[in-house]
């Protein structure tokens, strides 16, 4: 079906059009990869600054406990000493804990963002390769390919992103079975 109100574009415009609009998605994708990895560190930045924050109100707490407990006979001496021994024990276990999951959270982060990286950059670059084609059979083998590429580079992902699921899964099983 031809349409003659519409005005007719060279093949060689229609490639500039869209090569100029690839460039500008590329560019704005870059854009964002770089919020996301600023995103990233900026939670980073937060959780550490919360433990922190807990560490100060832990250490101002056993302060306390201690003046109140040295302005008390031996028996409270002891049951402070306890108290504390049972709270370090708590916290550094908390601590421990949380340094072990947010490292784990970070590096599933990080693979999950590589992995999406990767996706839309072979994307951008499949979409250059399409703008650049001479005829319908190029278009179509450039779409085998990348689908065949694509497949492979997607299960390659789920693989990895597998096993280090569970490597981090078996790390944190064995740390609490170890006292």
């Amino acid at each position: 079906m031809k349409n003659d109100n519409l005005p007719t574009v060279p093949p060689q415009a229609g490639r500039d059009i869209a090569e100029g609009s690839l460039a500008r998605v590329r560019e704005a994708y870059e854009h964002f990869a770089e919020a996301g990895e600023m995103a990233l560190n900026a939670f980073e930045t937060s959780m550490a600054q919360s433990f922190e924050g807990w560490r100060s109100v832990m250490g101002s707490s056993r302060e306390t406990a201690h003046q109140l407990s040295d302005s008390n006979v031996a028996g409270a001496r002891k049951t402070r000493e306890q108290w504390e021994a049972a709270g370090a024990r708590l916290y550094n276990a908390f601590e421990d804990n949380a340094g072990h999951t947010l490292a784990a959270m970070r590096e599933i982060g990080h693979r999950m963002l590589v992995a999406s990286d990767t996706n839309v950059r072979a994307s951008l670059d499949f979409a250059e390769r399409l703008a650049k084609a001479a005829d319908a059979r190029e278009v179509a083998a450039l779409h085998v390919t990348f689908m065949q590429e694509q497949s492979r580079r997607l299960t390659d992902q789920m693989v990895d992103l597998h096993q280090t699921t569970s490597r981090l899964a078996r790390e944190a099983a064995a740390r609490t079975e170890t006292p």
